[in-house]
């Protein structure tokens, strides 16, 4: 795709690879790091003729970088064919612990305080982060079995709406009160199916975070995994022509070259820092330095922690706000 992918005499192909190279800019398309010879084609030709390509390459996709991040392929010397075989390396793919993530629609469901109070009252021996650890715990349990009773939001609305059409067809049809009561009935329970169903969605989708957040924060942390995967280094070859492939032994490498060009391993050593002094535009003085490490109230954690807008983008959270602070209550 450019000069550095071609050794020998060759003709100039950068103006028919302007189309091929927007198709992959355009697609998101990202080439795997790769390890092995640089050049994937030979025209079996010698002297002046000789020339070597790298014409296979393995492009992926954002999808594929998060599936299998530590992916890579070797670019292994041919054998009867001029092109070289390409051998996908790296495929243990990595199981993500699914975290907790506590649905605020479970505060509008009825008997959530009660199982909360129950769980609440529970005597457990320990200092008091230890016994509210605990029942964190005991109340995650509880949580989720109230998300499997539930169901499916989705499902459960559009069976709310399928129960109250054939309630108000009973109704249109015989025109008596006591398919007038079942019509509303029906109504109320559609409501709230309703009701939960935004909730759960407001939740997943951060309407808060995509109305005034970054807009391009998809493209951004596509171009940082993108980045990643480029300047990932896979192998590297010391002064002696010793070649290093594993990630340890190419981490001790650099851990080695730098200690022995900076002088060594003197983690402890101080170093003086006044002579940039005259660059610092500003300098924290003691009362300032005081202040950074100075204790932090309960009244201000708490102000702090209810200070969170419910529906701004959520982070993990180890007590869910919408679980403390329930409305009416």
């Amino acid at each position: 795709m450019d000069d550095s992918e071609v050794f020998g005499r060759a003709a100039d192909t950068s103006a028919s690879m302007t189309d091929f190279r927007t198709c992959i800019r355009d697609t998101g398309l990202v080439q795997l790091p790769f390890t092995g010879c640089p050049f994937t084609w030979h025209n079996c030709s010698e002297g002046p003729r000789s020339l070597w390509k790298r014409l296979d390459r393995m492009l992926v996709n954002t999808v594929w970088m998060a599936t299998w991040p530590d992916s890579s392929y070797i670019s292994a010397l041919p054998s009867t064919s001029d092109h070289s075989p390409l051998i996908l390396t790296g495929m243990n793919r990595i199981e993500e612990h699914v975290a907790f993530r506590f649905d605020n629609y479970l505060t509008q469901l009825p008997g959530f305080l009660n199982s909360v109070e129950e769980i609440w009252k529970h005597r457990i021996h320990g200092t008091a982060m230890y016994e509210t650890v605990c029942k964190l715990k005991l109340l995650k349990a509880e949580f989720r079995r109230q998300k499997k009773l539930k169901g499916n939001l989705t499902d459960n609305v559009k069976r709310a709406k399928t129960f109250l059409d054939k309630a108000q067809a009973l109704f249109t049809t015989y025109k008596e009160d006591i398919y007038l009561e079942l019509v509303k009935s029906c109504r109320r329970v559609y409501s709230m199916a309703v009701k939960l169903e935004i909730s759960m969605l407001k939740q997943r989708a951060k309407l808060r975070w995509l109305k005034h957040g970054d807009q391009s924060s998809k493209v951004f942390f596509r171009k940082i995994n993108a980045t990643r995967v480029k300047q990932r280094v896979f192998q590297i070859t010391k002064v002696d022509g010793e070649l290093l492939t594993t990630q340890q032994d190419v981490t001790q490498e650099f851990i080695s070259y730098f200690q022995n060009l900076l002088g060594g391993s003197s983690l402890h050593r101080r170093i003086d820092l006044d002579f940039l002094q005259h660059e610092l535009k500003h300098t924290v003085t003691e009362t300032e330095s005081s202040l950074l490490v100075a204790p932090v109230t309960m009244a201000e954690v708490k102000e702090a922690f209810f200070d969170i807008d419910v529906e701004s983008a959520p982070a993990r959270m180890a007590i869910p706000r919408p679980f403390i602070e329930v409305p009416g209550q």
